[in-house]
Order: structure tokens, then sequence, then C-alpha cells
């Protein structure tokens, strides 16, 4: 089992490579709940393209909307 930091990089790197990266549900939720422990201890700290890859999650998955930090 990856630790989430890291599936969060890989992720973002996926998308950076391949604007056509499809996300599966898994990394979605996993991406959100990443986000979510690391926007607790500072929300200063968001990457753009973070904050783009959320927007896309929302747009695929409106259903995980719940864990919207």
């Amino acid at each position: 089992m990856m630790d989430s930091a890291n599936q969060l990089q890989s992720l973002v790197e996926q998308v950076e490579k391949n604007s056509e990266y499809e996300i599966s549900e898994q990394e979605a939720k996993g991406f959100l709940a990443e986000i979510k422990r690391l926007t607790k201890e500072d929300k200063t700290n968001m990457p753009p393209l973070v904050v783009i890859i959320m927007a896309y999650i929302n747009m695929l998955f409106p259903e995980l909307d719940e864990v919207k930090v």
C-alpha cells in the first residue's frame, strides 16, 4: 500500500504528463482524502494543478463531493 502523499504526487505527475489521463474513482477518493488531510494542516500550500485536479474529480465523481475540503 502506497502512502497517500506519494499517491498524491504520482497522480499529479500522471495528469501533468498526460492531460487525457483518466482518474479512477479509487484514485479520486485517495486524492480527496489526502488533500483533506493536508489542508487541515495548511491551506496556503496548494499547487494550482491540485486545485484543477480537484475540480476535475468533482466533475467526474459528483457523488464524492461530500469529502469536499
